[in-house]
């Protein structure tokens, strides 16, 4: 009898609203759906990478089968991405972009002994997470914008975080994703300029 008392009163109680998903976890999906959205209208490959190259801190890869341009060198390559999304607005200082970056992904995103080029690509997100992403029948609108750096030969540091930045002019858009891959087609070393 004290079992479905006990059963009773806990249907009876209220359910707390449960997302699956923190704040977080959102902000780096919504990222890489992004990435992947305008990668793909770019006629590139992009994927998302598992739990082991998230540690070593690639979150996706955008891969190349095929010619770019008539002087590419490179047909088939990739890129490693590491994706950031802030809702935090981005401050805009002689046309580059602000951001703090954890000392770990900034060591790793400034070797120069990789094989693949390494890109941050950030997200800046608005404030208020209602205006992420837009939906109706006319379409699916996400709000603000992307912008890449890659910090390959950026000078050490020891400290906790980095602030980097990052050039406006860097938009990841499907134009400007394009050139970007076109440049690594012709086998440009693209360097940190701070």
């Amino acid at each position: 009898m004290a079992q479905v008392m006990w059963a009773a009163s806990a249907l009876q109680r209220p359910r707390a609203e449960v997302n699956v998903l923190t704040a977080n976890n959102i902000e780096s999906e919504l990222s890489y759906a992004y990435l992947h959205a305008v990668a793909s209208r770019a006629g590139l490959i992009c994927e998302s990478t598992g739990r082991h190259t998230d540690e070593a801190g690639v979150d996706a890869v955008l891969r190349v089968k095929g010619r770019l341009a008539p002087d590419s060198i490179l047909t088939q390559f990739t890129a490693d991405v590491q994706l950031k999304a802030s809702r935090q607005a981005p401050i805009l200082l002689n046309d580059r972009y602000s951001y703090s970056l954890n000392v770990k992904n900034y060591h790793e995103l400034r070797s120069t002994m990789t094989g693949a080029p390494q890109l941050l690509i950030v997200f800046y997100l608005p404030s208020d997470d209602a205006d992420w992403l837009v939906h109706d029948e006319d379409g699916l609108l996400t709000r603000r914008c992307a912008y890449w750096v890659s910090l390959r030969g950026a000078e050490f540091t020891d400290q906790g975080s980095k602030t980097v930045y990052i050039p406006k002019i860097n938009v990841v858009s499907v134009d400007g994703i394009r050139n970007l891959m076109t440049r690594l087609s012709k086998d440009e070393v693209i360097n940190y300029a701070p």
